[in-house]
């Protein structure tokens, strides 16, 4: 019997030691472990270059994205030209006689030309010429007879862009401007995809072909010491001062206004076209047909007349009547519609900043009222009328360009 479970233990140790399974388990563990760290040795190098590639890759591209916008703010066009569409808004007929030298009546006498312009400069001029304004979720076109300047500046900077770049990367090329902030007026040009959130960005801004008139010093007229320290200790020292900032920025929004009416009803213009004694020569007389009752002059009085007409009535619903068939232009009615777009537009911009800026207006008024020294209140009142100021003329145009 002891025997027996002797030799039952005796079998069963030696079976145990038979069993080579756990050692080749073991083996082949630690041979793997082996390649593993074989192959990590193998590929740690292409890795480490492979994040070296998307390095050198992204600055390759940050310094692609800095030249590309340099060739866009410095490099001239050598020629550049668009067509006015006057005709559109004053429902004439620009056509040929059937003798005529010309090849197009329309581009005769209404194409601009230009030569030796930057990228820049016609950015500049077409976010000028392209102002729209939104109301109700619907876009109208302040001046629609120049819309075409965008549209050919938009197919030379892209053709400029595939040209340099091809298809080594994808591009957005973007321009906006507004003669007010968060005013309702603006234009933008907007070439190319929608961006990923990885892409490089390069940002400049450029002057525009216009001029704010307003200085500062008149600004800041109706603040001194002086006027602070009435207003402040007046009966009613907020409403003193809600009425100087109010001031400020009524003269603060005439200088945007002029830019905005000039562009929409180009005075000077319109002001000399106010003689019976145009110099038209008989081909551009010859390109105008109309109804047979009609009493046409020349292309340019009608077109004019026409663009006038689209201003005062479909932009500003003003009451003023165009008749389109006038000889002239009368000197009179420039003048009319001119002071009347130049009041409404120095209305809107004003109660637009006075509502932009009314939370930090409050406050600063809070703040003049609650401080001890009149120097201090005026270095207070300084710092929201130099807020008006950028807030009416924010004295350049947003470029950017963006590549990945």
């Amino acid at each position: 019997m002891v025997q027996s479970e002797s030799t039952g233990k005796k079998s069963y140790f030696t079976e145990i030691f038979r069993d080579e399974n756990a050692f080749s388990t073991s083996i082949d563990a630690i041979l793997f472990l082996i390649l593993v760290s074989i192959s990590a040795v193998i590929l740690l190098p292409s890795i480490a270059a492979d994040e070296q590639y998307r390095s050198a890759s992204y600055t390759s591209a940050q310094l692609m994205d800095i030249c590309l916008m340099n060739t866009i703010m410095s490099s001239t066009v050598d020629e550049f030209e668009y067509t006015l569409k006057p005709t559109d808004l004053a429902g004439i007929n620009v056509n040929l006689s059937e003798n005529s030298i010309l090849e197009n009546a329309e581009k005769t006498i209404f194409t601009k030309e230009q030569r030796h312009r930057s990228f820049s400069d016609l950015v500049a001029e077409g976010l000028v010429l392209s102002l729209y304004q939104t109301e109700n979720s619907t876009k109208k076109t302040l001046n629609p007879m120049t819309k075409i300047q965008r549209f050919e500046t938009e197919k030379l900077i892209e053709a400029h862009l595939e040209r340099t770049i091809g298809q080594r990367y994808n591009y957005r090329f973007e321009a906006h401007w507004q003669p007010v902030v968060g005013y309702k007026v603006q234009s933008d040009i907007v070439i190319g995809e929608e961006v990923p959130e990885t892409a490089i960005k390069q940002k400049a801004r450029t002057s525009l072909p216009v001029r704010y008139l307003v200085t500062k010093e008149r600004i800041y007229d109706p603040f001194n010491e002086t006027s602070i320290y009435n207003a402040v200790n007046s009966p009613e020292p907020d409403k003193e001062l809600h009425e100087m900032f109010n001031s400020s920025i009524e003269i603060a929004s005439v200088g945007s206004a002029e830019i905005i009416t000039d562009i929409v009803f180009p005075y000077d213009y319109l002001s000399s076209l106010n003689s019976t004694e145009i110099s038209v020569n008989s081909e551009q007389l010859a390109c105008l047909t109309g109804p047979d009752d009609a009493n046409y002059s020349s292309p340019v009085t009608q077109s004019a007349l026409g663009c006038m007409n689209y201003t005062i009535n479909d932009l500003y619903g003003l009451n003023i009547t165009i008749n389109p068939e006038e000889q002239s232009v009368s000197l009179d009615i420039v003048d009319t519609v001119n002071t009347v777009i130049m009041d409404v537009n120095t209305k809107l911009i004003a109660d637009h900043i006075k509502n932009y800026q009314s939370d930090d207006i409050n406050q600063t008024i809070t703040l003049i009222s609650n401080a001890t020294d009149n120097s201090t209140r005026y270095e207070l009142a300084n710092t929201q009328l130099d807020a008006i100021y950028r807030t009416a003329n924010p004295a350049g145009a947003d470029i950017v360009l963006i590549i990945w």
